[in-house]
Parts: structure tokens; C-alpha cells; sequence
């Protein structure tokens, strides 16, 4: 079956979240359409908070939404193998290992991570989790990671269209709330802990091989890219570092290559290699993409002083 692109893929895009290559790659798993920030018939866990993976190392925290949290299709949170547990496996091999805490919580949108009531949360919030978390482990934290900002436009989403004006003030609520957040954490992290603020892919280059929803692919991408945007400004007024996706999915890349037996723009085929985009119509990473994202971070916490 085969939904209209601009609302399966709009719907499960713009609330992401949000937003190469790489030989690393596992079996893709079986899909079904889904939206990314885990509807209310999907079951969220009620605590990301004990959401932890032992290591004999310094910490890394893990914050964010559905792609953190490892959302696949089917409402499947898969943390064990999300791009965080990759990075930190990665991270772990010169030394003692990084031990992991991922609090992401699928649906998170920056109000809610300020304020609470998406995920149960002891500390009330996200962004309170995180503190207290940063607090009770100072001088242990290797890094912070954090993407958000996705989620903030979903009620863009009317029908098959794109709501311009909606979109626009999604991404100032996310220019409003984001710098305060990345600024909080950065606090409460101290000077010398590396948070890295990851930027996002571009989904909608999938309307080319799907063949729908091609006349809102113009206003779909610039509110992607002023949503990224937002979130490279936001990471820089912070002292935060940006990492960007935009080399590892070949956004700019548009040589001929094959996907599915037919010819299409390299960065077409990147983005439904690394997502479910094209093959269930949804916007989550899949192993492979995991793995490729899960590398660029862990590139980037090594040249922040991450080892």
C-alpha cells in the first residue's frame, strides 16, 4: 500500500526528528508505516531515565527524541543499537569503554523537554533529568549529545500540505527554547564536557523516487533548512558543539546512481538507504543509518577531546 507522500512522510518528518555513507551496515528490519515521534498507540517507556548501558569508563548522556531513542517502525525502541550506543561503542575501543545513559524520549518536542509531561521523567523533565544527572556524575561525564527541534513543527502538518506560516513559528520556538536548553546543559555539564548538538538530514529529497507530493517539496525543505539552521545558530551561541549530517547523507550530491533498480540522484539513494523513507514511509534511521550517524558522532566527540 502505498500512502500519499506529503502526508506520511510530512507527518513523520517535521515531527522527528530531526534531520554519508560508511560500510557499516545490519540486516534493515521489516517495516510499517509509522510516524517518528511514537503515537499514542505505541508505548513509550514510562522512564527513560533508567535507560542506561553499563561501562567501566566516563559517562556519556544521551538526550533527545524519537532518534536517540532508537524509534523504528512498529513503535520498536531499539536503544542497544541507536546511533548513541554505536558512538559510545566506538568511543570505548582504545580504552576502559564509555558506560552510556540515553534519557531520549520519542515525541519530544524543546517545550516538552523543558517542561515535562512526554516521557515519566523522576526529575519532572527532560532537561531536569539531565541535570540531576550531570550533577550526581560531575567529573565522571565524558560527553553530552542531544538531538531536538523536529517535533516542533508536526502540527505543520495539515492534509497534504505544508503550512508555511506554521512551520515559521515552529522553528522560533525552537530559535526560543533550544539556546536556553543548550545553554542549561552546558552548566550543568562544566566547561571541559564536550555536548554536541546534532544537526538533521533531509527526508523529503525521498519525493523524487516516490513519485508524490512533489509540490510541497520546495516549502518542505526550506523549513527543513531553516530548522537546521536554527539548530547550528543555537549550538554555536551556546558554546555547544554542531554536528552536521549533511556530508555523511550526500545532501549535496546529485550524480546519477541505481536504488531499487532504478536511476536516481546519489543523495536520493543515501536517504532511503539510511531511512525507512522509501521502503515504509518513514523517517527513522535504520541499522545502517544508525551506524553512519553513530560514526559522525563519534568522529566528532574525538576531535572534541572524546576518547
Amino acid at each position: 500500500m502505498r500512502r500519499p507522500f506529503i502526508v506520511s512522510v510530512l507527518t513523520a518528518v517535521l515531527l522527528l526528528a530531526g534531520c554519508g555513507g560508511g560500510s557499516e551496515q545490519a540486516a534493515p528490519s521489516s517495516a510499517a508505516p509509522a510516524p517518528s515521534s511514537a503515537p499514542s498507540s505505541v508505548s513509550v517507556p514510562p522512564s527513560p531515565s533508567a535507560s542506561a548501558s553499563a561501562g567501566a569508563g566516563p559517562l556519556y548522556l544521551a538526550l533527545g527524541d524519537s532518534l536517540a531513542a532508537g524509534y523504528q517502525p512498529r513503535g520498536t525502541e531499539l536503544r542497544d543499537s541507536a546511533y548513541p550506543a554505536l558512538a559510545a561503542a566506538r568511543l570505548g575501543r582504545a580504552g576502559d569503554g564509555v558506560g552510556i545513559e540515553n534519557i531520549a524520549c520519542s515525541g519530544e518536542t524543546t517545550g516538552s523537554f523543558l517542561e515535562g509531561g512526554r516521557c515519566d521523567f523522576a526529575a519532572g523533565s527532560q532537561m531536569a533529568q539531565a541535570e540531576k544527572v550531570l550533577k550526581a556524575r560531575a567529573g565522571e561525564v565524558a560527553m553530552v549529545s542531544i538531538d531536538l527541534g523536529g517535533n516542533d513543527l508536526l502540527h505543520c502538518i495539515k492534509g497534504r500540505a505544508v503550512d508555511a506560516a506554521c512551520v515559521t513559528t515552529g522553528v522560533a520556538t525552537v530559535q526560543k527554547n533550544l539556546p536556553a536548553i543548550l545553554t542549561r546543559l552546558r552548566a550543568a555539564a562544566g566547561p571541559d564536557v564536550p555536548v554536541l548538538v546534532l544537526g538533521y538530514y533531509n527526508p523529503f529529497l525521498a519525493a523524487s523516487y516516490l513519485g508524490q507530493g512533489q509540490d510541497q517539496l520546495a516549502a518542505a525543505t526550506k523549513g527543513f533548512t531553516a530548522l537546521d539552521s536554527a539548530i547550528a545558530r543555537a549550538a554555536k551561541g551556546s558554546g555547544a558543539a554542531y554536528v552536521p549530517l549533511t556530508a555523511a547523507f550526500k545532501l549535496g550530491d546529485t550524480t546519477p546512481t541505481t536504488f531499487g533498480g532504478r536511476q536516481v540522484p546519489t543523495n536520493v539513494a543515501q536517504v532511503c538507504t539510511l531511512t525507512f523513507i522509501c521502503t515504509a514511509f518513514d523517517i527513522h534511521l535504520t541499522d545502517e543509518g544508525a551506524a553512519v550517524v553513530g560514526r559522525v558522532l563519534a568522529e566528532a566527540a574525538t576531535e572534541a577531546g572524546v576518547s
